[in-house]
């Protein structure tokens, strides 16, 4: 209390700190109730909208719209998924045709080297009955033909050990694609700038020794075998004047191996721009792309994590199946295990566990 408050009785004096304490409780209270009106408010206006939403007509409308997408969604599937029934049909179709044929030429070939052989046989035994001036007559004419009978020994050879097995093998891709035969094909493209390894990378890969290579000029084609697999590599020249040219070889392609040098730090930029423009073609958005950080082995080469974060990988491949795999061309260093990462790729895990 105030001074005089303390001695004295008295209605008429104005207390001042009992009116400050006051008035702070009256601000309070009023910021308080505002508060809750604008909250009150705001449910209203949820409410309104909660109830113009919650109509028959409107609820209905949005609800048959989502259906709608969700419908022609799974029809665009369907049709797609039919479609890929066709291609695998007619390639199947085509192998089955192609395969009769073999068979009938195969037929034809045996039947008509036995036919040669029995006429050989029957005037053989005929001409070495004559009289010695017949024979000596008509033996330069059935030496003749004898030895021509004798030629097609190794032909011969090869049709007796043929052994057609009525089984047609059939792999399917995880792009629904079908594959005959024992040995899965893959379609792949390299690429990457001037200097990176691509084409060191492919020549250790397919003879198995480092070639110092010079810059290509065009492009490098070569066939892979990898345990079941068979990969058809085109290695594409890096250089600027190019790299225009590049998209000429993405039709059918089903994976891209993207080389870095992981060393040249300089020119990690430039790789980037040039893979973010791969990344925005039509043809290779279901292409799923290997990137191999050539010359991880050296002391200087850069890590993949920070490679990765350099090259902006997380963002830039976002929705894509990816993967940053170190190597060496030289020593050979994660080739192999970028191969398998492909095979995983191209083939469900239950088909690879099968095949090994």
């Amino acid at each position: 209390m105030c001074f005089i408050c303390k001695d004295y009785k008295h209605t008429k004096h104005k207390h001042a700190l009992l009116d400050q304490e006051a008035e702070k409780i009256r601000n309070k209270f009023s910021l308080m109730l505002q508060h809750i009106k604008r909250i009150a408010q705001d449910i209203t206006k949820t409410a309104h909208k909660l109830e113009a939403t919650n109509g028959t007509d409107n609820v209905g409308g949005t609800a048959e719209e989502a259906k709608s997408k969700v419908r022609t969604y799974f029809n665009q599937l369907r049709e797609a998924l039919q479609e890929q029934e066709n291609v695998a049909l007619r390639v199947l179709d085509t192998h089955i045709r192609e395969r009769i044929c073999s068979i009938r030429q195969h037929q034809e070939d045996i039947a008509s080297l036995l036919s040669q052989m029995v006429s050989v046989v029957v005037d053989g035994e005929r001409v070495i009955q004559l009289d010695d001036g017949r024979l000596i007559l008509a033996s330069q004419d059935l030496a003749s033909r004898l030895a021509y009978v004798t030629s097609q020994e190794q032909q011969l050879a090869q049709f007796m050990t043929l052994s057609p097995d009525p089984a047609i093998p059939i792999t399917f891709t995880k792009d629904n694609r079908i594959h005959i035969g024992t040995r899965i094909e893959m379609r792949v493209v390299t690429l990457g700038l001037d200097g990176a390894g691509k084409t060191s990378i492919l020549f250790k890969l397919k003879n198995d020794e480092f070639v110092s290579t010079i810059p290509t000029i065009g492009f490098n084609v070569e066939t892979i075998e990898y345990k079941n697999f068979k990969f058809t590599v085109w290695d594409v020249g890096g250089q600027p004047k190019l790299r225009p040219l590049w998209r000429h070889y993405y039709f059918n392609t089903q994976a891209v191996i993207f080389v870095i040098d992981a060393t040249n730090v300089d020119r990690l930029l430039e790789a980037q721009s040039e893979l973010n423009k791969l990344m925005t073609e039509k043809e290779l958005k279901d292409a799923s792309l290997l990137i191999f950080a050539n010359k991880s082995g050296d002391p200087n080469a850069l890590a993949t994590s920070t490679l990765t974060e350099t090259l902006g990988l997380q963002k830039l491949c976002l929705g894509r199946s990816w993967h940053l795999h170190p190597c060496d061309a030289q020593s050979g260093l994660g080739l192999q295990q970028g191969l398998d990462w492909l095979a995983r790729q191209l083939v469900p895990t239950e088909v690879l566990n099968s095949q090994d």
